[in-house]
Parts: structure tokens; C-alpha cells; sequence
């Protein structure tokens, strides 16, 4: 609608278009297409440990596979009478079908609220911005927002439907810094009303997340990001039995970070913490107290034979549950997954000592090789296991380490519009993760009629990913 209403104004000054868009009079438009395949097999996998949401023991799986399919169409444009003020107005809409092959909806489950398909608006934004080298803008829609490394916000691209914001957002710069700030709403009150026929069940003001954040440059080798987020939660409906999911469903969660981080001649770092206090309702209104930290460092031997690139990194976040009215595990509110905490989304930034190594090389052009070593043990034996998506695995039962997990990978890029990968990875579970795995009957007989809990698990995946531009 706004840009029916825009673009039958005429000027007599035009701009040429930049290459890859499409020039109508003022306007650039910018087709979007993403075509994502991915084929998945998991063995004795510790989310698919036999609990259903409810917390209630069901038959577990120790195959599963499948393939999961994702299509954007999208379609961005920019308004500007002039080279001068190129992009102005800016607007972006793409659509996205997400499904699982051969699974008939409703009797599979796609993502954290659909079915087996997902088909909607994945992005719908309108912006105005500044001309400017550093251009301020504001943009009001359904968006992509990931801050930092996506420790705390991310757009959790990996996902079957990703993850996006119904936000309006803010950015500015003077000097060294740039500011930023955004408001969420992340599910809608309820009732909504007779207008949109929505007039019983439990009155909720819903759930909104508000972020603000300062940068400064100072150097290539040191930048920081002050960032400040708060998540308003009147749910009251949690997402699986979980303490965790209790404490988040109805609440005020306040969680201030720090990121400093850099790079140049091949060498890149980061390093952030950040300190939760908050109140979770659902928890005999306990206060809410946690606290994180992650950082890494990865050199890049350019100059070498396969250019090989070496990277270590560490993570801890608190853990537990209320102990004298407070709760002590730490949320980290909207993650990335798959990238930060190993390829099988295992663990999250909750409750957890990580460490890890990764070594990568390129072998030919455009390809790349990496093998990664991950070790992880629970922060507190008394709190919960949690996977990538923030889904309850298991609760604290005797012992501490959950295991060990290797990853590897291999991708391809053999025209700059595809990119091929494929992995395997492979988890050695510890002492803990197989005691709660055996409390929800995660067992496997063996030679001899014995059941013992499965010691390994097995991921590999196949992905193929066409986008143009």
C-alpha cells in the first residue's frame, strides 16, 4: 500500500539503477529469491529423549530423518529522486514457504509453533533513512534483528523457518558512536477483542522484548557494544514443563551486556558477559539473578598453503534453580542456533562450562573443510539441560559432565549463487546427560538383553541453498 501511494509521483530528474536491481522511474526494485534444501538423520538423539511438551514419558526415537525445505520470494525497493539521495524510503516483503517433506500437516511438527508447513510473511518493513556515509534510519515492520555474535538476539537462520522480529527500530551515528534501539512485540494480548474474534480465555497484556544498544569503534583491533534488553512476559502459558519455560512465561527478565572485539592482519577475537535480574512469577515470584560469559580467538593464516584458520573459544553460563528465592539460570532470550554451541544444537548458553576448537582449511577454491572439538558439563548440577532452542532435555540427576561432541564439515560454493554442505557430527554422552537420558527411559539394549542408556549419538545433515542475488 505505501508503495502504490509513493510512486505515482513523477520528477523530472531520474538515477540510474545499481547493478543487480531493477530502475522504475525513482524507484529500485531488488528480487529476492532463496531456495533451501536440507536432508537430516539423527540417532539416539538427547532431545528426542521420549518427553513430550506436557513433561510426560513417551516412546523414544532412536532414528530420525527427514528433509526440510525452505522458499523466500521477496521483492525490495528504494525510493530516491537522485544520486544524492539515494534510498531514502526504503521497503522490503518477502514471503516464505517452509515444510517438511512427506509429513501431512497437522501430524508433524515444523519449528517451535507450526505444523509440518509454514507459509507466511517472513520479512514486511518499511524504512526512511538518511543520505549520509552512516546513514540514520528508522524501520517499522516484521524484520531480522541480530546483535553481536546472536548470543542474545539472532535470527537463528539455521532454523527450518528462522526467526523474525514484528518491531519498530531505530539506528543514528555521531563520531565513534552509533546507537540503536528496538521495541518487539512478541506475542499479541489477549483477549484481542470482538473486532478480531478473539473475546475469551485469560486476559494477558502479551509478551514484548525492548532493546538498546551503544557502539563504539576505537580501532580495527578494539570495538565495544554496551547492550541493554528487557523482555516483558504475561503469558503465563509455558512452552513445555520445564522450570526454565516456568520462569520465562510470566515475568520481567532485564539482562545487560558487554562485547568487546576487533580484528585485522587475520586475527579475530570477542569477548562478552552479560548479568541477568529479573522476576519469574510462575516461580513463587522468585528473583531472577544470572549472569554469562563467552569469548573467542581465531587466527586466519592467509599467506599459507590452504589457508588454515585455527579458533578457540569458551562459554559459562549459571545455573539453577530458586535457592533462597532466587532463580539462578541464565536465559538467553532469543539465540542463534547451530553456530555457537556445536552443529547438533545440543547446548545452549544456560547452565553450562563449554569449551571448544575448531581447525578449517580450503582445499580448493571456494571450499572450505572444518573439524570442531566441543566439551560441556553442567554450571550447576541442579539445574536443567537445555538444547539450542531452548528446549528442556533433561534435569540435574548425579554428575556433571554432559560429554563430548565432534563435529565436522565440508562446503562448496560452485557458482557464487549456490552453496553446497554437508556434515557429521557425533556426541559421547557423559555421566550426567546419560543418567537424566535414563530417567526418561533413553535406553538401548545391547548384546546380551542388557539396557544401558545410549552412550553416542549421530548427526549428519545435506544442505543445498540457492539465492539471487
Amino acid at each position: 500500500m505505501a508503495l502504490a501511494l509513493v510512486a505515482f509521483h513523477a520528477h523530472a530528474q531520474s538515477r540510474t539503477a545499481s547493478p543487480g536491481t531493477i530502475g522504475v522511474g525513482d524507484w529500485e526494485l531488488a528480487p529476492l529469491v532463496e531456495v533451501r534444501t536440507r536432508g537430516e538423520y539423527r540417532r539416539d538423539a538427547p532431545e528426542l529423549a521420549g518427553v513430550d511438551v506436557p513433561g510426560n514419558d513417551t516412546t523414544r526415537a532412536r532414528n530420525a530423518y527427514g528433509v526440510l525445505e525452505r522458499t523466500r520470494l521477496g521483492l525490495g525497493a528504494e525510493y530516491g529522486t537522485s544520486e544524492t539521495d539515494r534510498g531514502v524510503l526504503g521497503a522490503q516483503v518477502t514471503l516464505q514457504d517452509a515444510r517438511a517433506w512427506g509429513v501431512p500437516s497437522p501430524t508433524g511438527i515444523l519449528g517451535a509453533d507450526g505444523g509440518a508447513s509454514s507459509l507466511g510473511l517472513y520479512e514486511a518493513w518499511i524504512e526512511a533513512r538518511t543520505s549520509s556515509a552512516r546513514p540514520a534510519f528508522l524501520r517499522v515492520g516484521r524484520q531480522a534483528i541480530t546483535w553481536g555474535d546472536g548470543r542474545l538476539v539472532s535470527n537463528a537462520d539455521w532454523s527450518p523457518v528462522a526467526r523474525t522480529l514484528d518491531a519498530a527500530r531505530g539506528h543514528a551515528s555521531l563520531g565513534l558512536f552509533d546507537f540503536e534501539a528496538f521495541a518487539a512485540i512478541l506475542d499479541s494480548p489477549h483477549p484481542l477483542g470482538a473486532g478480531l474474534g478473539d473475546t475469551l480465555g485469560p486476559t494477558t497484556t502479551g509478551d514484548e522484548l525492548y532493546g538498546a544498544q551503544v557502539a563504539a569503534a576505537f580501532d580495527p583491533l578494539l570495538k565495544a557494544e554496551l547492550s541493554l534488553l528487557a523482555r516483558v512476559t504475561r503469558d503465563g502459558t509455558p512452552t513445555d514443563a520445564s522450570r526454565f519455560a516456568l520462569a520465562r512465561s510470566d515475568g520481567e527478565t532485564y539482562v545487560g551486556s558487554l562485547r568487546v572485539f576487533g580484528g585485522a592482519s587475520g586475527w579475530r577475537y570477542a569477548f562478552e558477559g552479560a548479568y541477568e535480574l529479573g522476576r519469574a512469577a510462575m516461580l513463587a515470584g522468585a528473583k531472577v539473578a544470572a549472569y554469562a560469559g563467552a569469548g573467542y580467538v581465531e587466527k586466519k593464516l592467509g599467506d599459507v598453503v590452504l589457508t588454515p584458520a585455527l579458533r578457540l573459544e569458551a562459554d559459562y553460563a549459571s545455573g539453577g534453580g530458586e535457592n533462597g528465592g532466587t532463580y539462578k539460570q541464565f536465559d538467553p532470550l532469543l539465540p542463534d542456533v547451530h553456530t555457537l554451541h556445536g552443529a547438533m544444537d545440543e547446548f545452549a548458553w544456560s547452565n553450562t562450562m563449554q569449551v571448544s576448537a575448531r581447525a578449517s582449511i580450503v582445499p580448493w577454491t571456494d571450499g572450505r573443510v572444518a573439524v570442531e572439538y566441543r566439551y560441556a558439563q553442567l554450571a550447576s548440577r541442579s539445574g536443567e539441560w537445555l538444547d539450542g532452542y531452548l528446549g528442556e532435555i533433561g534435569r540435574g540427576r548425579g554428575g556433571a559432565v554432559l560429554g563430548n561432541e565432534v563435529d565436522a564439515w565440508v562446503s562448496w560454493r560452485p557458482w557464487p549463487v549456490l552453496e553446497l554442505v554437508g556434515g557429521y557430527s557425533l556426541f559421547a554422552l557423559g555421566d550426567a546427560a546419560r543418567a537424566m537420558l535414563s530417567a526418561v527411559e533413553n535406553e538401548s539394549v545391547v548384546a546380551g538383553g542388557t539396557v544401558t542408556p545410549a552412550s553416542l549419538a549421530h548427526f549428519g545433515y545435506l544442505q543445498a541453498t540457492l539465492r539471487i542475488p
